[in-house]
């Protein structure tokens, strides 16, 4: 197989993808097909997780449940490299905070950010704004620029810019918490009786 045919198998699973995401509801029988084309795609790409794949006993030719896909313990995003792609070709790399290695800290390679956000927003609009266009943020978190490697900052600012009205805001900076900007805030839906949503960890 060419370098062109691997872009091209990875190109046509990130359509599927693109597409499951986008069906509502999502159906069982298709994410099942999906999670194994996943699963034979990292399987054949990704080297670390193939050799744990292998010691588990579960290669695609066993695996037949979306469920029998051996879950990776977290310490490997510490102490191996988990992606299809040369990790320096990656757009962003997440990283875990060090709350249980400090010295080591966990990677999660991504080529873009297309997947992660399209997934983002196509499930928090259906499980947190239920419908609703917008609503008033009050996000209790560091933003991107603080954080650049925090999945969770990502996922935040997601949802600030794509969900927030135009008066919501962070109200955590690189001193901590804002806590005059977040009474001011509660007490405007308090009056107002306008939600507000509260966002963090």
């Amino acid at each position: 197989m060419t370098t062109d045919d691997v872009y091209a198998q990875a190109e046509a699973l990130r359509e599927d993808l693109f597409d499951f995401l986008r069906r509502s509801p999502a159906d069982d029988t298709a994410f099942n097909g999906l999670a194994l084309r996943l699963f034979a795609h990292q399987f054949r790409f990704n080297t670390a997780f193939n050799r744990y794949c292998v010691q588990q006993g579960r290669t695609p030719r066993t695996v037949r449940q979306w469920q029998d896909i051996p879950a990776v313990p977290i310490d490997a995003f510490k102490d191996s490299t988990l992606s299809c792609v040369p990790a320096d070709t990656c757009a962003r790399t997440f990283m875990t905070s060090g709350t249980t290695r400090a010295e080591v800290r966990g990677r999660h390679y991504h080529p873009d950010l297309c997947l992660y956000d399209a997934s983002m927003t196509a499930n928090f609009a259906q499980r947190f704004m239920r419908g609703a266009q917008s609503l008033r943020m009050a996000v209790l978190f560091p933003d991107e620029t603080l954080l650049p490697n925090s999945s969770l900052a990502h996922y935040l600012a997601l949802a600030h810019e794509t969900f927030g009205t135009a008066d919501s805001a962070y109200v955590m900076n690189a001193n901590g918490l804002d806590a005059p900007a977040l009474i001011d805030m509660l007490a405007h839906a308090e009056r107002s009786g306008e939600p507000l949503a509260l966002l963090g960890a």
